[in-house]
C-alpha cells in the first residue's frame, strides 16, 4: 500500500481526540511553533519554550494556590514537545509500518489556548519514509531538542531520554489493534512490556496531587 503524508495525516487526526493532524505546505498560521526554528534558537543559546513554561506555571499556579517548583512545567514542556515527533513516528509506525519525515524541519506545532499542550500537529514535508529512516530523524530531532533545553533546572539525563522514551512507548501503544506495532517498536528500540515510566513528570509535587500510575517513585 502506498502512503502519502496527507494520508497518513489523516490516520492520525482520526485516532486521538484531542489531536488534530494536517499535511500542509508551509507554517499555517502566526501562532504555529515550528520545531525546526525551535530547536534552532534552542542550539544558539536561546530560550524559546521560557514563555510556554511560564504560561504553564501560572496555569498550575492559579488551579492549585501555590507557586509551582520550576520543575514541573520544565517537565511537562519537554515531554510535551518530544511526543511530537514521538507521536507521529510511533503512532504512524504502528498504523502503517511507516512514517512522515520527523525532522525538525518537517513539523509544526500549535498549543492548546489554555492548557498548553500540542493540540494541533503540521506534518510539512511530504515525505514518507521507512521505519529505520525514522528512527534515525526521531533520534536525532529529539537530540538535538534534549541537548540543547536549558529550563532553568537541572534535569538528568535519565529523566530527559526516559521521557522521550515513554511518550514513544505510548505512541506505539495507542491503537488498540495496530498491525505493524511490533514492527515499530523494534525499529525504535522499545520495549512495550514496560509497564513502569522511566520518566516522572514532578507532578505529584503540587497540592493533592499523588504520584501518576506507572511512575516511577512508586514501583
Amino acid at each position: 500500500m502506498t502512503y502519502t503524508a496527507r494520508r497518513i495525516a489523516g490516520l492520525l487526526d482520526e485516532e486521538l481526540p484531542w489531536l488534530s493532524v494536517r499535511a500542509a505546505d508551509a507554517l499555517p498560521g502566526p501562532e504555529w511553533i515550528s520545531c525546526g526554528a525551535l530547536v534552532e534558537e534552542q542550539q544558539a543559546g536561546g530560550d524559546p519554550t521560557a514563555e510556554w513554561r511560564a504560561a504553564l506555571a501560572r496555569e498550575y499556579g492559579e488551579q492549585y494556590g501555590v507557586e509551582p517548583p520550576v520543575q514541573v512545567a520544565a517537565m511537562f514542556v519537554l515531554m510535551w514537545y518530544v511526543g511530537v515527533p514521538a507521536l507521529v513516528a510511533g503512532l504512524s509506525g504502528a498504523l502503517t509500518g511507516f512514517s512522515p519525515d520527523v525532522s525538525p524541519s518537517s513539523l509544526a506545532f500549535r498549543r492548546h489556548p489554555t492548557q498548553h499542550f500540542p493540540t494541533e500537529i503540521a506534518l510539512l514535508s511530504d515525505q514518507v519514509v521507512p521505519l529505520d529512516v525514522a528512527a534515525a530523524q526521531l533520534t536525532e530531532h529529539t537530540r538535538e531538542f534534549l541537548e540543547s533545553f536549558r529550563p532553568e533546572v537541572k534535569l538528568s539525563s535519565l529523566q530527559r531520554y526516559g521521557a522521550a522514551e515513554d511518550e514513544l512507548r505510548r505512541a506505539i501503544q495507542t491503537p488498540e489493534d495496530a498491525e505493524f506495532a511490533k514492527d515499530a517498536a523494534t525499529a525504535f528500540g522499545i520495549d512495550l512490556d514496560q509497564q513502569v515510566r522511566t520518566s516522572c513528570c514532578f507532578f505529584y509535587v503540587l497540592p493533592g496531587v499523588t504520584p501518576c500510575g506507572g511512575c516511577p517513585r512508586i514501583r
